[in-house]
C-alpha cells in the first residue's frame, strides 16, 4: 500500500478543519475481514485535513441504487478501395464515432456487460475524492460565486454525477455551480448521462432536444440542485462565461483520441497505414510510389491537416527506442483470428504528408534510431490547448486522468473487447480502440498557455486526497460483510500498483498566475 506525506501548504479554509481520528474505529466481528482491514490501514492515512469534508460526505452515504459485421467495416473498406490506405487516425474515427455503426454510438459499452469498466464505475469513492479536489481549487480561489463544470467523454456520467451528489453536502459550492457541460456526440450516451444526473427529459419544460435526433438532449435541468446541463459535440462548441470559474475533467478521454504511427527509415519517417487485407482487391497508390518523389502519388487523406490550429510540437525525452516491424506488431494479438481479418497494417516506403506535417522538428531525428516507431496524436495536443485556454481565461482548473507515460510511445494502439486486449483491426465498430497517452506531449502542447503539473500515479493521488478516510467512513456505515468486502476490493483495484494505481496517471492544468503546484502534485 502506498501512503504519501504532505509537503505542501493547504488552503487556509481547509487547514482549520479537523475531526477526531477516534471516529475511525470499526468493529466488524469477522477475523478474516479484520485481517484484511488491518492490511489496508497498516500505514495510516495522512489526509487528516480532509476529514471534515468527508464527515459531510458520510451523511450522503452510498450512491442511490440503480433501479454482425458492422456498417463501419464497409465504410472503411469502400474508403480504402477508392483512395488507398488510410491513416490509423482516420481508421479510429470511423470505428469509434461514425454515426452509422461507430462503437460509441452503441449502448452498454461500459460496465461489466460491456467491454471495459472505468474507475467511476468501480467505486463512488473515486468521484468523491476528485470532487474534494475541485472543492479545494474553488476554496483556494476565494469561493467564486459562479462555477461551470466541463467533462470530456463522460461515459455514463457517473463521475460528474458523484461530484454533483457530494456537492449537496457543501451548499455554498453547490449554489455556485451554474452549468454543467458534457462533451459527447453519442445520442445513446447523452440519454444515459441525463438519467445519471437525474434529468427528467419527459417532464422538464426547459429541456431542449437535438432537432436532428429527438432522443438526444441538448439542454436539461439536473435533479442535483436544478443545475443546467448542456451537451456539446466538441470543446470548440462550449460557450463559457468569462466571469465563471471553469473546472474541467477528462477521464479516460485522451486514450481514445486518434493517433498516427510512424517509423524512422532510411528516407525519414514512414507512416504506418491501414489497407484491405485482400491484395487482389485493388492496387493502391502506396504500391505506385515514385522513388524520385518522397511522397509519391500518395494523396492527402486526413481532414485534420486542413485545420491550421493543429500544430506539431517537439516531444520531450525520446526515451523509448523500439525496433519493431509490422509483423511483430500484429503478433502481439491472438494469431488464431489473423486469417479472418479484412484489414492489415502497411508501411509507406517514404515520408507522407502526415509525417511531414507532424514530425517537423529535427529533434525527432536526433532522439530516435532507424527502425524506431512512434505514436503521435496532434488532436490530443489541440484539445489540451483548448482546455488550457479555458482554464487560463476563467482562472479555472483541469484534471486529465488516463493511462500512459511521460514520454512518446511506440506500439500501444490496441483493441478492447469483453475486458481483453484484441487486435485493433478486428470488426471495426464492434470493439473499443485505444492508445496510451503521451503526457510529455500534452505538457509541451499547453506550456505556453497555462501551467501543468504531473503526471503522478493514480494511487498516489487518491491516497494523498484521503481515499482511505472515505473508505473507513463507508465501512462504518454498513455491517454487511459482502458490502464491506466489495468496498475494500474496489479500493484496492483503484490504488494498487498491480491494478490501476500505477498505470493510470493524474495531470493538472492551472492558470499561469498559479505558480505553486496544486495539492497533491
Amino acid at each position: 500500500m502506498l501512503a504519501i506525506k504532505y509537503r505542501k501548504s493547504f488552503p487556509k479554509a481547509l487547514c482549520e478543519l479537523s475531526w477526531p481520528r477516534s471516529c475511525y474505529t470499526a468493529n466488524f466481528g469477522s477475523a478474516p475481514l479484520c485481517k484484511n482491514l488491518k492490511m489496508c490501514f497498516t500505514k495510516s492515512s495522512t489526509a487528516t485535513t480532509f476529514t471534515r469534508l468527508y464527515t459531510s460526505l458520510s451523511q450522503s452515504s452510498m450512491r442511490p441504487a440503480k433501479h454482425s459485421i458492422s456498417n463501419v467495416n464497409s465504410q472503411i473498406k469502400n474508403k480504402i478501395l477508392s483512395t488507398g490506405p488510410i491513416s490509423i487516425s482516420e481508421f479510429m474515427k470511423y470505428a469509434l464515432t461514425s454515426p452509422i455503426g461507430g462503437y460509441y454510438t452503441k449502448d452498454n459499452v461500459f460496465g461489466k456487460q460491456g467491454d471495459f469498466i472505468t474507475s467511476p464505475e468501480i467505486s463512488q469513492m473515486f468521484g468523491e475524492v476528485i470532487g474534494i479536489w475541485y472543492i479545494m481549487q474553488w476554496q483556494a480561489r476565494g469561493c467564486p460565486e459562479n462555477v461551470e463544470l466541463i467533462e470530456l467523454g463522460p461515459g455514463k456520467g457517473s463521475l460528474l454525477g458523484d461530484i454533483l451528489r457530494i456537492s449537496q453536502r457543501f451548499h455554498k459550492f453547490q449554489e455556485s455551480i451554474k452549468r454543467v457541460h458534457f462533451i459527447e456526440k453519442s445520442a445513446v450516451l447523452r440519454k444515459t448521462q441525463a438519467k445519471t444526473l437525474l434529468c427528467d427529459l419527459s417532464t422538464d419544460s426547459s429541456c431542449i432536444l437535438d432537432k436532428n435526433n429527438m432522443d438526444a438532449p441538448v439542454s436539461a435541468k439536473s435533479g442535483y440542485g436544478n443545475i443546467q446541463v448542456c451537451w456539446e459535440n466538441n470543446i470548440d462548441a462550449v460557450s463559457i462565461n468569462s466571469n465563471s470559474m471553469t473546472m474541467i475533467m477528462a477521464h479516460e478521454f485522451f486514450d481514445a483520441i486518434p493517433i498516427y504511427r510512424f517509423e524512422l527509415g532510411d528516407y525519414g519517417w514512414s507512416e504506418v497505414l491501414i489497407d484491405v487485407a485482400d491484395e487482389s482487391s485493388h492496387k493502391t497508390p502506396l504500391n505506385n510510389q515514385s522513388n524520385s518523389n518522397p511522397l509519391g502519388s500518395y494523396p492527402l487523406k486526413d481532414s485534420l491537416l486542413n485545420k491550421p490550429t493543429y500544430t506539431s510540437y517537439t516531444l520531450a525525452d525520446g526515451k523509448l527506442k523500439v525496433k519493431d516491424s509490422l509483423n511483430n506488431f500484429e503478433n502481439h494479438y491472438n494469431s488464431s483470428k489473423q486469417n479472418n481479418l479484412e484489414f492489415k497494417f502497411v508501411k509507406t516506403k517514404r515520408p507522407t504528408a502526415n509525417s511531414d506535417a507532424f514530425l517537423t522538428n529535427l529533434e525527432f531525428d536526433r532522439k530516435f534510431e532507424t527502425g524506431s516507431s512512434i505514436e503521435i496524436s496532434p488532436e490530443s495536443g489541440y484539445i489540451a490547448q483548448k482546455i488550457s485556454e479555458i482554464v487560463e481565461k476563467t482562472n479555472g482548473a483541469a484534471l486529465i486522468v488516463d493511462y500512459g507515460q511521460n514520454y512518446p510511445q511506440a506500439t500501444t494502439f490496441r483493441g478492447i473487447s469483453k475486458h481483453k486486449f484484441v487486435n485493433p483491426l478486428i470488426n471495426p465498430g464492434t470493439i473499443d480502440l485505444t492508445a496510451d497517452v503521451d503526457f510529455a506531449y500534452l505538457a509541451k502542447s499547453v506550456s505556453k498557455i497555462a501551467n501543468c503539473f504531473g503526471p503522478i500515479e493514480q494511487g498516489d493521488f487518491l491516497h494523498a486526497m484521503g481515499i482511505q478516510d472515505r473508505l473507513k467512513q463507508l465501512l462504518n456505515k454498513t455491517k454487511e460483510r459482502n458490502m464491506q468486502e466489495n468496498l475494500i476490493s474496489s479500493y484496492k483495484r483503484l490504488v494498487d500498483h498491480e491494478a490501476m494505481g500505477k498505470i493510470y496517471k493524474f495531470f493538472a492544468i492551472t492558470p499561469k498566475s498559479q505558480i505553486n503546484p496544486p495539492i497533491p502534485f
